[in-house]
Protein backbone atom coordinates (compact mmCIF):
# COMPACT_ATOMS: atom_id res chain seq x y z
CA UNK A 1 0.00 0.00 0.00
CA UNK A 2 2.68 2.15 0.93
CA UNK A 3 4.36 1.87 -2.84
CA UNK A 4 0.66 2.72 -4.43
CA UNK A 5 1.04 5.49 -2.74
CA UNK A 6 4.88 6.40 -3.84
CA UNK A 7 3.50 5.27 -7.42
CA UNK A 8 3.18 7.95 -10.18
CA UNK A 9 -0.43 8.97 -10.62
CA UNK A 10 0.26 9.19 -14.56
CA UNK A 11 1.10 5.45 -14.29
CA UNK A 12 -1.93 4.22 -11.77
CA UNK A 13 -3.86 5.62 -14.14
CA UNK A 14 -2.37 3.78 -17.31
CA UNK A 15 -2.74 0.73 -15.69
CA UNK A 16 -5.80 1.27 -14.42
CA UNK A 17 -6.89 2.18 -18.17
CA UNK A 18 -5.47 -1.03 -19.61
CA UNK A 19 -7.13 -3.20 -17.22
CA UNK A 20 -10.24 -1.53 -18.09
CA UNK A 21 -9.90 -2.01 -21.80
CA UNK A 22 -9.06 -5.51 -21.45
CA UNK A 23 -12.19 -6.21 -19.56
CA UNK A 24 -14.01 -4.39 -21.92
CA UNK A 25 -12.28 -6.21 -25.06
CA UNK A 26 -12.78 -9.56 -23.18
CA UNK A 27 -16.64 -8.57 -23.19
CA UNK A 28 -16.74 -7.29 -27.07
CA UNK A 29 -17.14 -3.72 -26.04
CA UNK A 30 -13.59 -2.25 -26.18
CA UNK A 31 -13.79 -1.87 -30.30
CA UNK A 32 -17.45 -1.41 -30.52
CA UNK A 33 -20.13 -3.57 -32.05
CA UNK A 34 -18.24 -3.56 -35.66
CA UNK A 35 -15.87 -5.91 -34.20
CA UNK A 36 -18.35 -7.94 -32.40
CA UNK A 37 -19.55 -10.94 -34.88
CA UNK A 38 -22.92 -12.56 -33.14
CA UNK A 39 -23.77 -16.06 -34.71
CA UNK A 40 -27.56 -17.67 -33.87
CA UNK A 41 -29.87 -20.19 -35.61
CA UNK A 42 -31.80 -17.73 -37.61
CA UNK A 43 -28.72 -16.22 -38.79
CA UNK A 44 -27.20 -19.40 -40.25
CA UNK A 45 -30.58 -20.24 -41.93
CA UNK A 46 -30.44 -17.03 -43.53
CA UNK A 47 -26.98 -17.62 -44.45
CA UNK A 48 -27.70 -21.09 -45.90
CA UNK A 49 -30.71 -20.20 -47.97
CA UNK A 50 -28.19 -17.54 -49.39
CA UNK A 51 -26.27 -20.15 -50.21
CA UNK A 52 -28.10 -22.42 -52.53
CA UNK A 53 -27.04 -25.52 -52.97
CA UNK A 54 -23.47 -24.85 -52.02
CA UNK A 55 -24.50 -26.05 -48.62
CA UNK A 56 -26.51 -28.60 -47.08
CA UNK A 57 -29.68 -28.46 -47.57
CA UNK A 58 -31.48 -29.10 -44.14
CA UNK A 59 -31.81 -26.83 -41.46
CA UNK A 60 -29.40 -26.21 -38.62
CA UNK A 61 -30.69 -28.13 -35.73
CA UNK A 62 -30.65 -31.20 -38.06
CA UNK A 63 -26.66 -30.60 -38.75
CA UNK A 64 -24.15 -33.32 -36.65
CA UNK A 65 -21.86 -31.13 -34.34
CA UNK A 66 -19.24 -31.29 -36.98
CA UNK A 67 -21.50 -29.80 -39.83
CA UNK A 68 -22.58 -26.93 -37.50
CA UNK A 69 -19.12 -26.23 -36.94
CA UNK A 70 -18.05 -26.11 -39.63
CA UNK A 71 -20.96 -24.17 -41.15
CA UNK A 72 -20.36 -21.50 -38.06
CA UNK A 73 -16.39 -21.09 -38.94
CA UNK A 74 -17.60 -20.00 -42.27
CA UNK A 75 -20.01 -17.76 -42.17
CA UNK A 76 -17.73 -15.97 -39.53
CA UNK A 77 -14.73 -16.39 -41.62
CA UNK A 78 -17.13 -14.54 -44.61
CA UNK A 79 -18.12 -11.82 -42.21
CA UNK A 80 -15.42 -11.14 -41.07
CA UNK A 81 -13.45 -10.43 -44.37
CA UNK A 82 -16.96 -8.87 -45.60
CA UNK A 83 -16.27 -5.99 -42.68
CA UNK A 84 -12.89 -5.82 -43.39
CA UNK A 85 -13.59 -4.81 -46.77
CA UNK A 86 -15.52 -2.35 -46.01
CA UNK A 87 -13.56 -1.19 -43.65
CA UNK A 88 -10.86 -0.65 -46.35
CA UNK A 89 -13.41 1.19 -49.09
CA UNK A 90 -13.36 -2.18 -51.51
CA UNK A 91 -17.07 -1.80 -51.41
CA UNK A 92 -16.82 1.85 -53.73
CA UNK A 93 -16.56 2.12 -57.34
CA UNK A 94 -17.10 -1.66 -57.43
CA UNK A 95 -20.15 -1.54 -59.99
CA UNK A 96 -21.43 -5.30 -58.99
CA UNK A 97 -21.54 -4.79 -55.44
CA UNK A 98 -23.35 -1.28 -55.95
CA UNK A 99 -25.82 -3.36 -58.69
CA UNK A 100 -26.22 -6.16 -55.75
CA UNK A 101 -26.82 -4.27 -52.94
CA UNK A 102 -28.97 -1.89 -54.92
CA UNK A 103 -31.04 -5.35 -55.91
CA UNK A 104 -31.18 -6.66 -52.11
CA UNK A 105 -32.55 -3.22 -51.27
CA UNK A 106 -35.35 -3.11 -53.85
CA UNK A 107 -35.77 -6.85 -52.97
CA UNK A 108 -36.25 -5.42 -48.96
CA UNK A 109 -38.46 -2.65 -49.96
CA UNK A 110 -41.13 -5.10 -51.82
CA UNK A 111 -40.92 -7.51 -49.11
CA UNK A 112 -42.24 -4.57 -47.15
CA UNK A 113 -44.78 -3.90 -49.52
CA UNK A 114 -46.13 -7.65 -49.53
CA UNK A 115 -46.24 -7.96 -45.96
CA UNK A 116 -49.29 -5.18 -46.20
CA UNK A 117 -51.01 -6.84 -48.73
CA UNK A 118 -54.98 -7.32 -47.92
CA UNK A 119 -57.38 -9.71 -49.73
CA UNK A 120 -58.71 -7.67 -52.09
CA UNK A 121 -62.50 -7.31 -52.76
CA UNK A 122 -64.10 -8.11 -56.05
CA UNK A 123 -64.93 -4.54 -56.72
CA UNK A 124 -60.98 -4.16 -56.70
CA UNK A 125 -60.66 -7.18 -59.05
CA UNK A 126 -63.39 -6.02 -61.21
CA UNK A 127 -61.42 -2.23 -61.84
CA UNK A 128 -58.55 -3.92 -62.28
CA UNK A 129 -59.49 -6.60 -64.73
CA UNK A 130 -61.35 -3.08 -66.99
CA UNK A 131 -57.91 -1.47 -66.88
CA UNK A 132 -56.28 -4.78 -68.18
CA UNK A 133 -58.39 -6.59 -70.18
CA UNK A 134 -56.11 -7.29 -72.99
CA UNK A 135 -53.91 -9.52 -70.83
CA UNK A 136 -57.05 -11.90 -69.86
CA UNK A 137 -59.34 -11.66 -73.14
CA UNK A 138 -58.74 -14.96 -74.49
CA UNK A 139 -57.44 -14.28 -78.49
CA UNK A 140 -59.18 -15.59 -81.68
CA UNK A 141 -58.09 -18.78 -82.99
CA UNK A 142 -58.22 -19.88 -86.42
CA UNK A 143 -57.25 -23.70 -88.07
CA UNK A 144 -56.24 -23.61 -91.68
CA UNK A 145 -54.41 -25.34 -94.50
CA UNK A 146 -52.54 -24.03 -97.16
CA UNK A 147 -50.46 -24.11 -100.27
CA UNK A 148 -47.04 -22.19 -99.78
CA UNK A 149 -44.79 -20.51 -102.57
CA UNK A 150 -41.82 -19.04 -101.80
CA UNK A 151 -41.42 -15.97 -102.20
CA UNK A 152 -37.43 -15.92 -101.91
CA UNK A 153 -36.78 -18.86 -103.98
CA UNK A 154 -39.32 -18.12 -106.90
CA UNK A 155 -38.75 -14.54 -106.65
CA UNK A 156 -41.90 -12.16 -104.96
CA UNK A 157 -43.79 -11.62 -108.98
CA UNK A 158 -43.01 -15.46 -109.73
CA UNK A 159 -44.43 -16.46 -106.46
CA UNK A 160 -47.43 -14.61 -106.94
CA UNK A 161 -48.37 -15.70 -110.41
CA UNK A 162 -47.82 -19.25 -109.35
CA UNK A 163 -50.00 -19.14 -106.45
CA UNK A 164 -52.56 -17.18 -108.60
CA UNK A 165 -52.20 -20.07 -111.63
CA UNK A 166 -52.61 -22.17 -108.89
CA UNK A 167 -55.94 -21.74 -107.05
CA UNK A 168 -58.39 -22.55 -109.73
CA UNK A 169 -56.90 -26.05 -108.89
CA UNK A 170 -56.02 -26.86 -105.70
CA UNK A 171 -59.56 -27.59 -105.32
CA UNK A 172 -59.52 -30.77 -107.90
CA UNK A 173 -56.48 -31.87 -106.86
CA UNK A 174 -54.32 -33.22 -104.10
CA UNK A 175 -52.92 -29.99 -102.27
CA UNK A 176 -50.34 -31.16 -100.14
CA UNK A 177 -48.43 -32.12 -103.61
CA UNK A 178 -49.05 -28.35 -104.65
CA UNK A 179 -46.85 -25.66 -104.05
CA UNK A 180 -43.41 -25.34 -102.30
CA UNK A 181 -41.61 -27.08 -99.56
CA UNK A 182 -43.01 -25.00 -95.94
CA UNK A 183 -41.10 -24.45 -93.16
CA UNK A 184 -43.51 -25.26 -90.77
CA UNK A 185 -47.45 -27.41 -90.65
CA UNK A 186 -49.23 -26.84 -93.95
CA UNK A 187 -52.19 -27.75 -91.71
CA UNK A 188 -52.87 -25.76 -88.28
CA UNK A 189 -55.16 -25.97 -85.48
CA UNK A 190 -56.51 -23.29 -82.95
CA UNK A 191 -53.59 -21.14 -84.11
CA UNK A 192 -53.71 -17.57 -81.62
CA UNK A 193 -53.68 -14.48 -83.40
CA UNK A 194 -49.81 -13.47 -82.01
CA UNK A 195 -48.61 -17.20 -82.96
CA UNK A 196 -49.85 -16.42 -86.70
CA UNK A 197 -48.47 -12.85 -86.78
CA UNK A 198 -44.77 -14.17 -85.62
CA UNK A 199 -44.90 -16.71 -88.51
CA UNK A 200 -46.24 -14.98 -91.21
CA UNK A 201 -46.59 -11.43 -90.47
CA UNK A 202 -49.33 -9.50 -88.67
CA UNK A 203 -50.71 -8.29 -92.38
CA UNK A 204 -51.00 -11.71 -93.21
CA UNK A 205 -52.35 -12.87 -90.03
CA UNK A 206 -55.02 -9.99 -90.08
CA UNK A 207 -56.35 -11.62 -93.69
CA UNK A 208 -56.24 -15.06 -92.86
CA UNK A 209 -58.66 -14.07 -89.71
CA UNK A 210 -60.68 -12.10 -91.99
CA UNK A 211 -61.49 -15.22 -94.57
CA UNK A 212 -64.67 -17.08 -93.97
CA UNK A 213 -64.27 -20.67 -93.02
CA UNK A 214 -65.62 -23.10 -95.97
CA UNK A 215 -64.59 -25.69 -98.22
CA UNK A 216 -63.04 -23.06 -100.71
CA UNK A 217 -59.48 -22.35 -101.31
CA UNK A 218 -58.88 -18.24 -101.26
CA UNK A 219 -55.98 -15.98 -101.62
CA UNK A 220 -53.37 -15.96 -103.20
CA UNK A 221 -52.59 -14.15 -99.71
CA UNK A 222 -48.83 -12.45 -98.74
CA UNK A 223 -46.50 -13.28 -95.88
CA UNK A 224 -43.17 -12.20 -94.54
CA UNK A 225 -42.26 -16.04 -96.55
CA UNK A 226 -43.76 -15.54 -99.91
CA UNK A 227 -47.49 -16.22 -101.00
CA UNK A 228 -50.56 -18.11 -99.83
CA UNK A 229 -53.45 -20.60 -101.17
CA UNK A 230 -55.48 -20.84 -97.79
CA UNK A 231 -58.51 -23.15 -96.72
CA UNK A 232 -59.55 -21.43 -93.25
CA UNK A 233 -61.73 -24.90 -91.53
CA UNK A 234 -62.29 -23.21 -88.16
CA UNK A 235 -63.17 -20.17 -86.55
CA UNK A 236 -63.08 -19.19 -83.17
CA UNK A 237 -63.76 -15.31 -81.88
CA UNK A 238 -61.91 -13.78 -78.67
CA UNK A 239 -63.76 -13.93 -75.73
CA UNK A 240 -63.66 -13.34 -71.98
CA UNK A 241 -63.32 -15.70 -69.11
CA UNK A 242 -66.08 -15.60 -66.77
CA UNK A 243 -64.90 -13.46 -63.28
CA UNK A 244 -64.71 -16.55 -61.44
CA UNK A 245 -63.04 -18.72 -63.82
CA UNK A 246 -59.52 -15.74 -63.61
CA UNK A 247 -60.77 -14.90 -59.88
CA UNK A 248 -56.86 -16.29 -58.47
CA UNK A 249 -55.41 -15.17 -61.27
CA UNK A 250 -56.63 -11.52 -61.13
CA UNK A 251 -56.23 -11.44 -57.32
CA UNK A 252 -52.07 -12.32 -58.48
CA UNK A 253 -52.23 -9.67 -60.75
CA UNK A 254 -53.36 -7.11 -58.60
CA UNK A 255 -50.92 -8.22 -55.92
CA UNK A 256 -47.83 -7.62 -58.19
CA UNK A 257 -49.24 -4.22 -59.39
CA UNK A 258 -49.72 -2.82 -55.42
CA UNK A 259 -46.25 -4.37 -54.68
CA UNK A 260 -44.96 -2.77 -57.36
CA UNK A 261 -46.52 0.93 -56.63
CA UNK A 262 -45.73 0.39 -52.83
CA UNK A 263 -41.94 -0.32 -53.74
CA UNK A 264 -41.74 2.54 -56.03
CA UNK A 265 -43.34 4.68 -53.37
CA UNK A 266 -40.94 3.61 -50.93
CA UNK A 267 -37.58 4.53 -53.46
CA UNK A 268 -39.38 7.72 -54.07
CA UNK A 269 -39.59 8.54 -50.83
CA UNK A 270 -35.79 7.85 -49.96
CA UNK A 271 -34.71 9.63 -53.25
CA UNK A 272 -36.54 12.65 -51.96
CA UNK A 273 -34.63 12.66 -48.42
CA UNK A 274 -31.33 12.97 -50.66
CA UNK A 275 -29.99 16.13 -52.46
CA UNK A 276 -28.65 16.31 -55.95
CA UNK A 277 -26.11 18.30 -57.16
CA UNK A 278 -25.40 18.45 -60.99
CA UNK A 279 -22.02 19.31 -62.40
CA UNK A 280 -22.16 22.40 -65.04
CA UNK A 281 -22.18 20.10 -67.50
CA UNK A 282 -25.30 18.12 -66.76
CA UNK A 283 -27.33 21.27 -65.05
CA UNK A 284 -29.36 21.02 -68.41
CA UNK A 285 -30.42 17.12 -68.03
CA UNK A 286 -32.50 18.57 -64.85
CA UNK A 287 -34.58 20.76 -66.89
Amino acid sequence: MKWIGRADPLLVFLVAGLALYLLLDALGLARGDERLITVDEATLDAYLASEGGRLPGRPVEAMSPDERQTLIDRYVSEEALYREARALGLDRGDTAIRRRLVQSMRFSLQGDAQANDAEPTDAALRAFLASHRERYTEGAKVSFSHVFFDGKRRGTQRAFEAARQALPAVGRNDWLAMGDRYPYQRSQIDVTTDALSSELGQAAARRILALAPGESWQGPIESELGFHLIRVDRKTSGSEPAFEEIRGDLAAGLAEERREQAQKRAIDSIVAGYRVRLSPGLEGAAK
